[in-house]
């Protein structure tokens, strides 16, 4: 659904993308006795057809917690329901490799997980509290390269991680934090062993480059791309990543570094030069830090570089391990015999890459997938009408937005103009058009399917008038084009939405309508997700007005999305907080809602923060959607599990699904 989520509920989200302690099921901190659904242990598979279902957009690393929607899906199989925890259909923390639920202290700052017996990798190595304590001291690391919030959360609230034994690992906190243990408790647990060979045969590759060289180029590029007049309305060549590819790809070829695969960037045969060069400015990033830093800080710097995330190399300890991966087009899984839950009952997985949904709901009616996360309205009907199908309809934990880049500088660091472009927009009706009311109209970040959502927050309300009394007031003069304007320059903005999203592309369409009574000009452009977005939406965040969407956990802890540490910078370009909101009395109730276990206590600090961001208007908040999915009538649960189709969480046991042969 969106373009980055920290959570696991997205399929992460998984990671998210990506439930507080207890999933908001109980008031105190979670206790010793697992809950609901149990796995089964490993056990002789059903047979089974392959299975195949679609991702619209190429993978960006398979290197530990992810950070985008497609390669969370993908994740689900390479390491889903293989954190120490993960949720099941009731949203419930279910124990994962733990044995149960978490041991913790009466003041909430000492978790103790028990790990299964016997627990191996896909290459038959053990999993032990070794690897466990390896990956969160990855995530922690102050080169981290995997989930940005994740990385945040783990390096923020934890104090020590500690293994007793090879089965005991104790995690203490600086403070009490409720989401822990739904979202970076189900974070992916990597290969020690794995990682360490690969990251000695990259120390020996990289070793005919310097350090001093590869910083002087990475600080050079910086420095260029950094620069104000990026920031321009008509930046320099400098400005552009692709710029720079004939000279990073010699210097990452010298250092045995992998070239990004040119086929996830081309499109209609055609190269994309800016993503691929910033492809190719993240390698260079990550070379940089990895040769400049020490110990776990240079592992964790050089882990999408390394060779065990290769397909045929891969080690996980999910449901299915990576056999080929082809950019811009497929990907091909296979079952992990050691995997701990079940033995999973296709022996292959496909992921062909489909960027529009339209086509998407075409290869399933088809047969040629077997299953899509996300139908699209106008495919709705022709999915539910084939005999041969199944379709699942409930509220989605997730948003669409449109986001006000809030830079010093940028127009809609206004709040009047924000809160005027909200003002200019009949917001439920043109929710209901975009979507064939298939939304929830929403008024802000907690969506309507959480237990902590606020009925109560002010409805958006169309006032021309008073939309435009606000622009004036901040010094905007109506001009004789119809849009206003300020010191030479007019409130214009391109409002950027994704491709192959009819619902998006149909409400910034609407809007756009709508905001020419308010003197207010957008430019509706519609963009390829890897090619256009993802720099777009990582610093230094070159947009002002932008459609896009989140999904969420069952946790109401949105401070990822929001909190003023969570602005993308040089540092920490891939942070979530990609309109650069900040907010003293924000951060502040977050983090009493982070501290706090009784749920009602917490529901009372997210209905306050719900009222905050709508008036703030970061955000001009748009809908929750009705979600449906699609299946094949071949493919079902082995028993005694089914597959939960009223859950937005029916995926859960994807990895006990099996496909009929009629």
């Amino acid at each position: 659904m969106s373009q980055v989520t920290r959570r696991w509920l997205a399929l992460a989200a998984t990671a998210g993308i990506l439930a507080g302690a207890c999933s908001g099921a109980a008031s105190t901190a979670p206790t010793t006795g697992p809950a609901g659904s149990q796995p089964g242990g490993s056990q002789a598979a059903q047979a089974s057809g392959d299975f195949s279902y679609p991702i619209d957009a190429d993978p960006s690393s398979f290197a530990g917690s992810p950070s985008d929607d497609p390669t969370q899906q993908v994740d689900y199989e390479l390491f889903g329901n293989a954190g120490l925890v993960y949720l099941d259909n009731k949203m419930a923390p279910q124990p994962g490799l733990a044995v149960k639920l978490p041991d913790v202290s009466a003041d909430g700052l000492t978790w103790t997980f028990t790990l299964r017996d016997n627990l191996k990798f896909s290459d038959g190595s053990p999993l032990t509290s070794d690897d466990v304590k390896f990956s969160f001291d990855l995530l922690a690391s102050k080169n981290c390269t995997q989930n940005p919030q994740t990385c945040s959360d783990v390096s923020q609230y934890i104090k020590s991680v500690t293994k007793p034994d090879p089965k005991t690992i104790v995690f203490m906190f600086n403070n009490k934090y409720a989401p822990f243990l739904a979202t970076d408790a189900a974070a992916p647990i990597l290969p020690k062993a794995a990682i360490e060979a690969s990251f000695a045969r990259f120390q020996k590759s990289s070793s005919a480059v310097t350090a001093s060289d590869v910083k002087a180029e990475a600080d050079r590029i910086s420095a260029a791309m950094g620069a104000e007049a990026c920031a321009g309305d008509n930046p320099p060549a400098s400005c552009d990543p692709a710029s720079y590819v004939a000279e990073i790809e010699p210097l990452l070829q010298k250092a045995s570094v992998s070239l990004p695969d040119k086929g996830a960037y081309t499109t209609d045969g055609k190269l994309d030069g800016t993503t691929y060069g910033q492809a190719l400015i993240d390698k260079l990033n990550d070379l940089n830090n990895a040769l400049s830093s020490s110990a776990i800080d240079q592992i964790a710097a050089s882990l999408r570089l390394l060779d065990y995330i290769k397909p045929g190399q891969f080690v996980g300890a999910g449901p299915y391990t990576l056999s080929n991966y082809t950019a811009g087009q497929s990907l091909t899984l296979v079952r992990n015999p050691n995997y701990f839950r079940n033995m999973p009952g296709p022996a292959k997985v496909y992921i062909p890459i489909i960027k529009d949904s339209a086509t998407a709901s075409n290869a399933l009616k088809q047969g040629d997938i077997m299953f899509q996360y996300r139908v699209d309205s106008d495919a709705l009907q022709s999915v539910q009408s084939d005999p041969n199908l199944t379709t699942s309809e409930f509220a989605d934990f997730g948003y669409y937005y449109i986001g006000f880049n809030m830079r010093p500088g940028r127009p809609y660091a206004d709040k009047n103009l924000r809160q005027a472009f909200a003002m200019c927009i009949d917001h439920d009706k043109t929710v209901a058009a975009a979507t064939d009311n298939q939304g929830v109209p929403i008024q802000a970040e907690v969506p309507p399917a959480s237990w902590a959502f606020n009925p109560d927050v002010p409805k958006y309300t169309l006032d021309v008038a008073g939309a435009k009394k606000l622009i004036e007031a901040s010094g905007w003069t109506l001009g004789s084009d119809g849009v206003y304007a300020k010191g030479g320059k007019r409130l214009s903005s391109t409002l950027y939405v994704r491709a192959g999203k009819p619902q998006r592309i149909a409400f910034a369409q609407l809007a756009k309508d709508q905001l020419k009574n308010c003197g207010i000009e957008v430019n509706v452009k519609e963009s390829d997700f890897q090619a256009v977005l993802m720099p777009l939406l990582r610093y230094p965040n070159n947009f002002d007005t932008y459609l896009g969407g989140w999904t969420v956990t069952t946790d109401p802890d949105d401070s990822s999305i929001f909190a003023t540490n969570q602005c993308p910078t040089k540092a920490n370009p891939e942070a979530f907080n990609l309109v650069c909101y900040a907010s003293a009395e924000a951060d502040k109730l977050f983090t009493e809602g982070q501290q706090t276990f009784d749920q009602n206590q917490r529901k009372q600090i997210y209905y306050q923060l719900q009222v905050l961001l709508h008036n703030d208007a970061p955000y001009y908040f748009l809908w929750a959607d009705k979600l449906h999915r699609g299946y094949s009538k071949k493919v079902h649960a082995q028993p005694p599990e089914s597959i939960d189709y009223t859950s937005p969480l029916d995926y859960w046991n994807m990895d006990n699904w099996a496909v009929s042969a009629n």
